[in-house]
């Protein structure tokens, strides 16, 4: 069993992103797996200051007064890191890209460097094209070093993102 956690950067609840997300959970939960969702649209996290005290100080992030601390927790937690997002702009949306921002406070911890996880995307576009989300996504998976499980890409693939969930053991 691998405990997931699921990034959702959707401004919309019910929107297709949700839809992957839903079907991703379903998937991986049949497969006896235990899966956390955080709809960050409805959290607060502040921008990365740009300070480079994490990295001074190995001790995290200085910002202690936003909800960052609770996704913070869930990535200790975690064996599996789901990004999930629409496409905005050709990336990620700002919800996401921020939170993103912030765990580079958690990964430079004394505690967490090295730490190995697994990662996977889910995204939807209104056309078809993935290219800088998914050069953006495998900066990430390269410069942190976590295990790429794949990616769902587009609306309508409930099916395929059910079976990505499913196959994570």
């Amino acid at each position: 069993m691998k405990k997931i956690l699921i990034l959702n950067g959707s401004s919309r609840r019910n929107g297709y992103t949700s839809a992957l997300v839903d079907a991703f959970a379903e998937g991986a939960r049949t497969g006896g797996n235990e899966v956390k969702e955080h709809f960050i649209h409805g959290m607060k996290a502040n921008y990365c200051l740009g300070c480079d005290m994490c990295m001074k100080t190995q001790k995290g992030c200085v910002q202690k007064t936003d909800d960052m601390k609770i996704i913070y927790q869930d990535l200790i937690w975690a064996d599996v890191i789901v990004f999930a997002s629409l496409e905005y702009w050709g990336t990620f949306t700002a919800e996401l890209k921020t939170v993103v921002d912030r765990m580079f406070g958690w990964i430079t911890m004394d505690t967490n460097q090295g730490v190995k996880k697994d990662i996977a995307l889910l995204m939807t576009a209104r056309g078809n094209d993935y290219t800088m989300p998914l050069d953006q996504y495998h900066i990430y998976t390269k410069y942190i070093g976590w295990n790429d499980l794949g990616t769902v890409l587009g609306r309508g693939k409930e099916a395929e993102a059910r079976l990505l969930g499913e196959s994570i053991k």
